[in-house]
């Protein structure tokens, strides 16, 4: 096979700490290479030394077989390296095709043929089957056509490679399948492909070889048909990984929030809810099932004071709730680790140490005068505390919440969310984009707090997740509760058929 590209003796140090070190990896035309590990094992910054935001401290880059030095994205994009960014780097204010031509060479000036762009970009989006609509906003679209886009967008600037990162932590499983169709497609007429993801199932079904990562250093390089999921696993953590079996619980205790006939824009099948009743009791977990965007987020939204119903009646710890208020809830003991980390469940410009005592800055613990003067040594050693017991891999409880990996990003939330011993933990999507080890981490701690007598409310959309740790499943499609099934030895086909409204 020809080679596209080489990254030779790739090191890339802050300070002291090395984010990689003395990195080998080839990427050879017509292939999709994954790249996996942990988070925080060094993908991301691998990737970005590739597309030139940052430098390499030490070692080279060879594109087909030329020494090159990439010294900004926009080096990158005429060397031919595109990248779709885990969070889309989209301007929410333009249209499609506003955002495609942005910044693109062949666009500089007053005056744009517009009609002859968008023949070209619709001509390329036939090609590939990526169907967009030009002049919807952004705003407007779902997140599988946001993803389109982008992909678009790097191929009408030329891209030989394209970088996708986590890709298809935001879809349903239809947009993943239409998602490896393009690769396919892409792969088919010699471009190349760096995958990077967690799910080991898309791992072995879509990738040609995979480098596994840890600690900033590859592992080893395999052909997909040399391992499996387990293999893999077990490279990826440097560690045996013993599969899971946790105990379900048949009988929980008194209802800690129950649902009553609720209602919320009943005629948005997929925004809203129609006449949802469910109870979550102390020490269970009740799973909620279904394709995303069935009413699981407005479910969320509500048991966590963010939404009013329209109707119907939800009941906290046996008192009705009359009005709807995140603080409300907040007060009754509710914890919730929110679908979107970066937007709902942190600040990402303040430190780890102050994201973790985000709720409790005005107790005596950590202020005196009601929150008027913080106790700043309390507040760091607590943090360091957290940082210990969750396991938080960052350089230093001062560095800033956004510059964390997602899955410590994710352990921050937890280790505020869970510490205040909740009577109820709303988790929506609470693994999702996550690494094997990170997710145990999150289902472990979860069950811990079951256990402890909490009630937990899972929305998620990876199936195998509600299997593996609901004591219930509540299935639902279009805003309505389809069916409730026991979390042990549950009737795996019947639950489909629910989901699919059947």
């Amino acid at each position: 096979m020809e080679e596209f590209l080489r990254m030779e003796h790739v090191s890339k140090r802050f300070g002291d700490f090395y984010a990689n070190k003395d990195i080998n990896l080839t990427v050879y035309k017509g292939e999709v290479l994954t790249l996996l590990g942990e988070n925080g094992a060094g993908k991301s910054t691998l990737m970005n030394v590739l597309i030139g935001l940052y430098q390499p401290t030490e070692g080279s880059i060879c594109l087909n077989g030329k020494k090159v030095r990439i010294d900004s994205p926009a080096q990158a994009v005429r060397l031919g390296i595109g990248m779709v960014h885990q969070h889309f780097m989209l301007v929410e204010a333009m249209t499609v095709f506003e955002n495609i031509i942005l910044g693109d060479r062949n666009t500089k000036g007053i005056f744009i043929d517009r009609e002859a762009r968008k023949k070209e970009i619709l001509e390329l989006s036939a090609r590939y089957g990526l169907d967009v609509e030009l002049d919807r906003p952004i705003t407007e679209i779902a997140v599988g056509a946001q993803q389109r886009v982008e992909i678009l967008k790097a191929l009408y600037r030329g891209a030989e490679l394209l970088v996708l990162d986590e890709p298809s932590a935001a879809l349903t499983d239809i947009e993943v399948e239409g998602l490896f169709k393009i690769m396919r497609k892409l792969t088919e007429e010699g471009k190349s492909v760096i995958f990077i993801s967690h799910k080991m199932r898309e791992v072995l079904h879509i990738s040609d070889r995979i480098t596994i990562l840890r600690s900033g250093e590859v592992v080893t390089t395999l052909k997909r048909e040399e391992t499996d999921g387990q293999a893999l696993a077990n490279l990826m953590i440097g560690r045996e990984l013993a599969p899971s079996q946790y105990i379900k619980v048949e009988q929980a205790g008194e209802a800690v929030i129950q649902l009553r006939g609720v209602d919320f824009q009943k005629d948005s099948k997929h925004n809203g809810l129609s006449g949802v009743s469910l109870t979550v009791g102390r020490g269970e977990i009740v799973g909620i099932a279904g394709v995303d965007g069935n009413g699981q987020s407005q479910l969320a939204q509500v048991v966590t004071g963010v939404l009013t119903p329209d109707a119907g009646t939800v009941d906290m710890k046996g008192s009705r709730v009359a009005q709807f208020t995140p603080n409300g809830f907040i007060l009754e003991n509710v914890s919730h680790i929110p679908e979107d980390r970066n937007k709902m469940g942190l600040i990402g410009e303040m430190s780890v140490k102050d994201n973790i005592v985000l709720k409790t800055t005005e107790t005596q613990a950590f202020s005196s005068a009601k929150g008027l003067v913080l106790k700043k040594k309390a507040i760091r050693d607590y943090a360091l505390e957290m940082q210990k017991k969750y396991d938080i891999r960052c350089t230093s409880v001062e560095q800033e919440a956004r510059n964390l990996s997602g899955g410590n990003q994710q352990k921050v939330i937890l280790a505020r969310e869970l510490e205040g011993d909740p009577d109820l933990l709303v988790a929506v999507h609470p693994t999702r984009g996550l690494d094997i080890g990170a997710t145990r981490f999150i289902h472990d701690t979860m069950i811990e707090a079951r256990d402890r007598g909490c009630g937990v409310l899972l929305v998620s959309a990876d199936f195998d997740e509600i299997l593996e740790v609901s004591d219930r499943i509540v299935v639902m499609f279009e805003g309505q509760v389809m069916g409730v099934y026991s979390g042990k030895n549950p009737p795996i086909e019947e639950i489909s058929l629910a989901m699919a409204g059947k």
